[in-house]
């Protein structure tokens, strides 16, 4: 039996913490986007940069051959270009300098795997099949994008609301939780879906409920 490999699922928190994207090209472009997305302060390196880097202020943009000092106080490091030798010597930087590594197409060079998503607002599911079957993830993601729709990222903003606002109050455990279970359940996401307003009755409806014992 083979080791396992990317077998432990993890999110990170990249908020204001430094990322390094290796490439200059389409593919570069994207996972950089991706890491401003999440908070990161990217740097992206490359001899030759694509000119829609420039357009996105969040980018650090470094036009240079990659050196080991590009990846210092990196927490993570994506290699993007198109040159194995360049990747496996980015790589090899990376853990030098404590940093984690991903090299696009490159399972054997990488520390974790970016895998596939869909994202709606908090909510993130992420498939991966470890590198095996990319092509079978893709096809897991465009199942789960038709499924799960706008309305779950209109419904965990309200979620995270009523969260807060009863975390303030002093609840017993038991009233917190049947609060929580209660806004899980079917008739709220189906209200989710007709609108914030809707939403906000049907909450607001269920937590009465809940308080009154149903």
């Amino acid at each position: 039996m083979t080791e396992p490999h990317f077998a432990y699922p993890i999110v990170l928190d990249l908020a204001g913490r430094r990322a390094v994207v290796v490439g200059g090209g389409k593919v570069a472009l994207r996972k950089a986007r991706a890491l401003a997305d999440a908070g990161a302060r990217v740097r992206v390196v490359a001899a030759e940069l694509l000119p829609a880097f420039a357009d996105d202020e969040r980018l650090e943009c470094v036009a240079a051959t990659q050196a080991a000092e590009h990846l210092a106080g990196a927490t993570v490091v994506i290699a993007a270009t198109d040159d194995e030798q360049v990747n496996a010597r980015v790589a090899a930087d990376a853990r030098a300098a404590g940093a984690l590594v991903n090299v696009v197409d490159q399972p054997a060079l990488c520390d974790f795997l970016v895998p596939s998503q869909v994202a709606r607002g908090s909510l993130v599911i992420a498939i991966s099949t470890g590198g095996a079957a990319p092509s079978l993830a893709r096809r897991l993601r465009e199942r789960l994008d038709a499924e799960f729709g706008p309305e779950y990222e209109t419904l965990l903003a309200a979620l995270r609301d009523v969260r807060e606002r009863v975390k303030s109050q002093d609840l017993p455990p038991d009233l917190r939780r049947r609060i929580f279970q209660r806004l899980t359940e079917d008739d709220i996401l189906a209200a989710a879906r007709e609108g914030k307003d809707a939403l906000k009755r049907a909450i607001d409806e269920a937590v009465e409920e809940a308080r009154r014992g149903g």
